[in-house]
């Protein structure tokens, strides 16, 4: 397929739309697409604001879609088909907030996680008993397994065998397993809260300083996502880049940087 899907993803009132708009702006050459992911019975309302004519609007088309998650991987590649149609080298932005089954919906060319400033740790990262007892309960369920690493739900995995009841994993098998490339990664990932596990594998990860409250963890939470990224950059040729910054304020610092990394999403499809 020629179209260029860029994924941008993130919790709920983090600034995303204002992202876009300013990709749209300032970078977008050509009207992009523009799709809205909602799941349906969620409690998101579609905007009431009239569409703009269309000679006037910054987009070529606006789709407002409503999906259940156990059909999310037929949903959505409908919609892009139907954009291919009309627009073969066209570029898609989809934004969405932080369900699970997203994130692996479909081959996204690229990935843009918004978040807000973080007033404390726990509002991003698991304490050290939650981690613990979530890393344990992965290891004994496939299914927890999958929707941990790959964002897969129950839908998807109806042939997955049940959770066993079985002895926890003694010290030693725990550090043998953490040692591997995979055990590595998944105890990293596993630190993250569900809402921001979408951060891992995005290219660029934005920390709106307009959305959120600044507080006495704020420096320590982003110091902690700083070193994750890193960690996981060590075991993966794709870890985003992170930027702390009004991403609307042109005149803000690291905005034009931020721009520079977002650039090549906005180039269209081949």
């Amino acid at each position: 397929m020629g179209l260029c899907v860029i994924f941008v993803s993130g919790p709920r009132r983090s600034g995303k739309s204002a992202v876009v708009r300013t990709m749209i702006d300032r970078l977008w050459e050509r009207k992009p697409h523009y799709i809205r992911l909602v799941k349906k019975g969620g409690d998101k309302g579609r905007p009431k604001t009239p569409a703009p004519i269309a000679s006037e609007s910054p987009i070529a088309s606006a789709r407002w879609l409503e999906y259940d998650a156990d059909r999310i991987f037929e949903i959505l590649p409908d919609a892009l088909t139907a954009i291919h149609k009309e627009d073969r080298f066209g570029s898609v932005v989809l934004e969405a907030d932080t369900d699970s089954e997203l994130r692996h919906a479909y081959p996204y060319d690229h990935r843009l996680f918004v978040m807000p400033n973080p007033a404390r740790i726990d509002e991003v990262f698991r304490n050290p008993h939650g981690a613990a007892a979530e890393f344990q309960r992965v290891l004994d369920d496939t299914q927890a397994f999958a929707s941990e690493v790959f964002g897969l739900t129950d839908a998807h995995l109806e042939d997955c065998d049940p959770p066993e009841d079985r002895a926890a994993l003694s010290a030693s098998q725990i550090r043998s397993f953490l040692r591997s490339p995979l055990g590595d990664e998944l105890a990293t990932r596993i630190q993250l809260r569900q809402p921001y596990q979408g951060l891992v594998e995005s290219d660029v990860i934005v920390v709106n300083t307009q959305i959120g409250t600044r507080g006495p963890e704020t420096e320590e939470c982003l110091g902690r996502i700083k070193g994750l990224l890193e960690r996981l950059r060590g075991s993966s040729d794709r870890c985003g880049e992170l930027f702390v910054c009004d991403p609307c304020d042109p005149d803000a610092e690291y905005s034009r940087q931020l721009l520079d990394a977002l650039e090549p999403m906005c180039l269209g499809g081949s």
